[in-house]
């Protein structure tokens, strides 16, 4: 055989082997690094006086090594009218109606958000965390609901 022939041979398989081995698996979009979640808010809790619910809770404290830190939170709210007969599976179809500045990062305190309610509704609330810096929310709150 030609000496030229045998060394495009394999020059051809040397590149062909490491084509193939060159792959580093699974294609796809680009994944963020995993981040730690925020914290929930676990004891919601509400006090009606007049016609105002009073939420109060306690913010959660993050470790800064361990997590992002909470700059605030956001207070959902959602109301079905009395009379109306409610599906019981149906999904609660919850609106942001305030952000409440979480204060000083890494204290733990208490939180407190007014609002106004109506005559002949049931309602449900419910608070979520949120970082400013890395543009996420956190788990819902418990729900507190009530009629009013």
């Amino acid at each position: 055989m030609n000496h030229k022939y045998i060394s495009v041979i394999l020059i051809v398989t040397v590149i062909g082997i490491s084509l193939f081995l060159s792959g580093c698996g699974k294609k796809g979009p680009p994944v963020p690094p995993r981040q730690e979640a925020l914290p929930a808010v676990n004891d919601l809790a509400s006090v009606l006086e007049g016609d105002r619910v009073i939420l109060t809770w306690t913010a959660p404290v993050v470790k800064e090594k361990k997590g992002p830190l909470i700059t605030g939170f956001v207070v959902h709210k959602a109301k079905n009218q009395v009379q109306e007969s409610g599906c019981k599976n149906c999904p609660v179809k919850y609106e942001a109606v305030a952000e409440i500045a979480a204060g000083h990062e890494g204290e733990s305190k208490k939180m407190e958000y007014t609002g106004r309610i109506e005559k002949g509704y049931k309602y449900y609330f419910k608070v979520t965390a949120f970082s400013e810096k890395i543009n996420a929310l956190g788990m819902d709150s418990n729900i507190v609901e009530f009629i009013y």
